[in-house]
């Protein structure tokens, strides 16, 4: 299980989870400068101590590992004698209710846990790199749709070329059975809209897709307000959003296939 943060949709409901064209360069990220990270030699006791604290509340030897993520802040596995616990390195300095907090989200899963560990990250956005690490851009291309060319026909077609942003499809997840899935994401410190997988196959409409990065599309014109839930929608988001052509058959088809998206 984990916990994501910022600008990534909730769960709860289907929705929006390259080589970039020339035409549309992306924006230069904002300079990392004031993200920093901690000393190995200070984090080590630090994170040894955070982990011992887990360990008393949780009544279980867990073994922690720092993380310099930009969005999973949180994420944990149980083995039958320990937990496996990543977390980000700006909960090094929390205090004693984050800790109990980030115990009772591992536990059993709290709500107000994880509104306490929202609310704590996003006071500590600083220490949180904006920039992607060294690696493959972002695949545009898949099997069955190109979306990179979809997204440059709707920033045509609908938000006359305003939108930058670059696109890809997100890494194939794991084959555990799932009860949720995000068909979409917006990052909004990368400017990256990344689609779920599960979409590129014959059988999935391209107005499904179409809503999908549409409204991924969206998170850019209508930033989400500091502090937020992070499904939450403002009522412009809404209106422009229920302006896109089939916008109701695109949600009433990702309910009735939510089986087949899990399954894919």
């Amino acid at each position: 299980m984990q916990l994501t943060l910022f600008d990534v949709p909730a769960a709860s409901r289907a929705e929006p989870e390259r080589p970039r064209s020339p035409r549309t360069p992306k924006p230069a990220s904002p300079p990392d400068e004031h993200r920093s990270l901690p000393d190995k030699a200070e984090a080590l006791p630090r994170a040894a101590e955070l982990a011992h604290r887990l360990s008393t509340l949780l009544k279980l030897p867990v073994h922690l590992t720092l993380t310099d993520n930009r969005a999973t802040l949180v994420s944990f596995r149980r083995l039958p004698e320990e937990l496996r616990l990543r977390v980000h390195h700006l909960f090094l300095d929390a205090p004693e209710n984050v800790v109990r907090a980030i115990a009772a989200f591992v536990g059993r899963g709290d709500a107000r846990a994880q509104a306490v560990l929202e609310e704590f990250s996003q006071g500590k956005r600083e220490k949180v790199r904006r920039t992607r690490q060294p690696g493959a851009p972002l695949k545009a291309r898949g099997q069955c749709f190109d979306l990179r060319a979809i997204y440059e026909r709707l920033n045509t077609t609908h938000f006359q070329g305003l939108i930058q942003a670059d696109i890809g499809w997100a890494r194939r997840p794991g084959r555990k059975q799932r009860k949720t899935i995000r068909l979409g994401t917006y990052d909004d410190r990368l400017r990256e809209i990344r689609l779920h997988p599960a979409l590129d196959q014959p059988h999935v409409p391209a107005f499904v897709v179409d809503a999908v990065v549409f409204h991924a599309m969206l998170h850019q014109l209508f930033p989400k307000e500091p502090g937020s839930c992070p499904s939450a929608h403002s009522p412009e988001f809404l209106e422009r959003e229920r302006a896109f052509p089939l916008l109701d058959a695109a949600l009433r088809w990702q309910h009735e296939h939510l089986r087949a998206l899990l399954r894919g």
